[in-house]
């Protein structure tokens, strides 16, 4: 019997309208493919249909990329197989996967690896139920990004299927397009193109060799005055030794820290870590990632040495090493994030139109006292609640702001849009890692170039002519 591929939009279905973003789209149709020929049936169908498709992974994004604004719904995560392990010439361990393999799936099938030294993929979002493809389309890093950089540098290679049903397969480094005034990797078109150039059908991620030796730190900060100035002069110190990196720069407020503390009663995991004193007013958490102990140890000493010229107590701080405890204080840090999205989705309940309301700008050159004092002082000034947290390397900083009712939604947004035109004169990002999507839109296209969207626009009209995929996302159709 012929598998259905189809499936008519009903009530059982609906969660697919939505994803963290909380923004709620419309679609006549849904399918849930297991291969490449699925996917080409589905394509070929639609365009009969004259339906435009929008493609979705494990809807953990909080810009509403996956969201669709018409048409029909392409849900990848039935594509979850971990393919295989190869070598490449330089002597790389390269895994291919399906775009519905989630991180959790993929931390899972390394460690499965018979392979001399341990190895891992370092892009880690803190969501682990995201998937590849998800985590590919928006470029999405994680907290150790300050050390390991964008997801994109661990993508070397991917399979995609066109608008026009044609499926390539696109290698880092064998093809580049003039982008804007420059060349540009054509693999780095589809990685956070936000699904509107092709269907990621395939990735091809480069592995790297796993830190044999993971420390924590959380260092606590009565005066807020003082946690500013350790980062900005973290930010100005080149602390690291040959066996030892700094991996992680944490910033969390105490607002961020009383909403992690109110999830204790679900998050066992939570439950392990002690309760933060109340007279600290903001912590930084930070990972030092090596090869030799003695050299983490060494990074450790320097960090609690320059916390107490801070008038951080060192006594007071947390330190852990190893994976079991560094995953707690992962899930402290992940727990900022869902508390926020919690109290929106809380919200949306009683008021439909709500949405997230969380940034992701980022600033670098300015002094991190100044970009959080900013953001305090106009949140202040609006009468809203907040809470701040996020990676204090850059100032790439997320603001949520919690709502309590439609007039301060607006307002929130108001905000964000006052904060995305300075940053943009400044000539920091208005997005960062969490792509545009369509809830951003508005903002993204009245900060960004006009020559960088017009750029944008062209590559839309070069790989997908007739609009078929992710309409709404980024530019106007």
């Amino acid at each position: 019997m012929e598998r259905q591929l189809i499936y008519p939009m009903e009530e059982k279905y609906e969660e697919y309208l939505m994803d963290e973003s909380k923004m709620v789209g419309k679609a006549d149709s849904i399918s849930f493919p297991i291969n490449e020929e699925e996917i080409l049936e589905i394509i070929v169908k639609m365009k009969e249909r004259n339906m435009p498709i929008t493609v979705q992974g494990g809807k953990t994004g909080i810009s509403a990329c996956a969201v669709p604004s018409k048409g029909h719904i392409l849900n990848l995560s039935n594509m979850n197989q971990v393919k295989e392990f190869i070598k490449n010439d330089m002597g790389d361990t390269l895994l291919k996967v399906e775009p519905g393999v989630t991180l959790l799936e993929l931390k899972k099938a390394i460690r499965r690896l018979k392979n001399k030294e341990e190895l891992f993929w370092p892009p880690d979002p803190t969501e682990s139920s995201a998937t590849i493809g998800g985590i590919a389309s928006c470029g999405a890093k994680g907290i150790c990004s300050y050390l390991y950089g964008d997801s994109g540098k661990y993508i070397e290679g991917i399979r995609v299927i066109g608008s026009d049903g044609t499926v390539k397969e696109i290698k880092r480094g064998e093809t580049t397009i003039p982008f804007n005034g420059r060349e540009k990797d054509l693999i780095d078109i589809y990685l956070g193109g936000e699904g509107m150039f092709g269907i990621l059908t395939e990735l091809t991620l480069k592995l790297q060799p796993k830190p044999t030796d993971l420390w924590g730190i959380s260092f606590f900060f009565e005066n807020k005055e003082d946690v500013f100035a350790f980062v900005d002069n973290l930010m100005k110190e080149d602390i690291e030794d040959e066996g030892a990196s700094i991996a992680a720069v944490e910033y969390i407020d105490r607002a961020t820290i009383n909403r992690i503390q109110e999830r204790k009663e679900v998050m066992t995991k939570l439950k392990e870590l002690p309760d933060v004193d109340p007279q600290f007013s903001a912590m930084i958490y930070i990972e030092i990632h090596g090869k030799k102990e003695e050299s983490i140890e060494e990074v450790a000493e320097i960090l609690m040495e320059m916390a107490m010229d801070f008038n951080s107590d060192p006594d007071r701080a947390w330190a852990v090493s190893g994976d079991t405890d560094i995953e707690k204080m992962r899930v402290f840090r992940h727990a900022a994030a869902e508390s926020a999205n919690l109290f929106i989705e809380k919200m949306r309940q009683e008021i439909p139109c709500i949405t997230k309301l969380g940034t992701d700008m980022s600033l670098e050159g300015e002094n991190f006292g100044s970009v959080i004092r900013k953001y305090e002082s106009d949140i202040e000034k609006e009468e809203l609640k907040a809470c701040i947290f996020g990676h204090a390397c850059g100032n790439h900083i997320h603001v949520n702001i919690l709502p309590g009712n439609h007039e301060e939604y607006k307002k929130g947004w108001k905000l964000f849009e006052k904060w995305a035109k300075e940053i943009a004169e400044k000539k920091g990002k208005v997005v960062t890692e969490h792509g545009v999507g369509k809830l951003k839109k508005s903002m993204f296209l009245q900060t960004a170039p006009k020559d960088y969207i017009e750029a944008v626009k062209r590559l839309k009209d070069t790989y997908d002519s007739i609009r078929m995929f992710n309409p709404g996302n980024m530019i106007e159709e």
